[in-house]
């Protein structure tokens, strides 16, 4: 479908349901929200195609999200619950018990963000940058609870975690920014190990 910008967005349209739970339906729409921004670009994106990408009338919409920013602050906490997700059941399988699980992180971390491209700006700079993030759903919150199990492993320095978190979540971010701007991965990569070993590691 083209938009008024002449860009034509692709997206999987799903079937058409009669019956779906509230929670199901909300979370179908916030996982074709994340589809067609990521096909297409936040600023291509409109109401009907997020609802048509889901299977659902426009005014679903608006039964499970008030506006737009609505639905990209919810988009935002979705995106955040299924990276931690995917953090603890990368922990469940390999434990941080050693340095390289902890730069193992890291990368996924720079790597998650990159790949969000415009969506990232869209649903954490963007017009709902005010809206505060849950501090249990926040980066640095993760980011902290593996520094505490590195700490504790005895992998990583001793350092003030309410410090340390945002510090290292911010070296992370200025990576994948760097990564996203001009490329050069490994380059950026190793220079962000170089800096974390020399600062956390044990």
């Amino acid at each position: 479908m083209a938009t008024g910008t002449g860009k034509r967005i692709r997206s999987r349209r799903r079937p058409r349901r009669r019956r779906l739970a509230p929670e199901a339906r909300r979370n179908e729409l916030l996982e074709a929200a994340l589809e067609v921004l990521r096909a297409a670009g936040p600023q291509h994106v409109r109401v009907e195609d997020v609802t048509r990408a889901a299977g659902a009338a426009k005014g679903t919409f608006y039964v499970y999200f008030d506006s737009w920013d609505d639905l990209l602050v919810a988009v935002r906490q979705h995106v955040l619950a299924t990276y931690a997700a995917a953090v603890r059941t990368r922990i469940g399988a390999a434990p941080l018990e050693t340095w390289s699980a902890i730069e193992r992180e890291c990368v996924h971390a720079v790597d998650f963000i990159v790949e969000l491209g415009e969506v990232h700006e869209a649903i954490f700079h963007g017009s709902t940058e005010d809206v505060a993030i849950p501090p249990a759903s926040s980066a640095v919150t993760l980011v902290a609870q593996l520094l505490e199990a590195g700490i504790s492993a005895g992998v990583c320095r001793p350092v003030a975690t309410d410090l340390a978190a945002p510090l290292l979540f911010s070296v992370v971010h200025e990576t994948a920014d760097g990564i996203a701007r001009s490329g050069s991965r490994e380059a950026k990569i190793e220079t962000m190990l170089d800096l974390l070993r020399a600062w956390l590691r044990a």
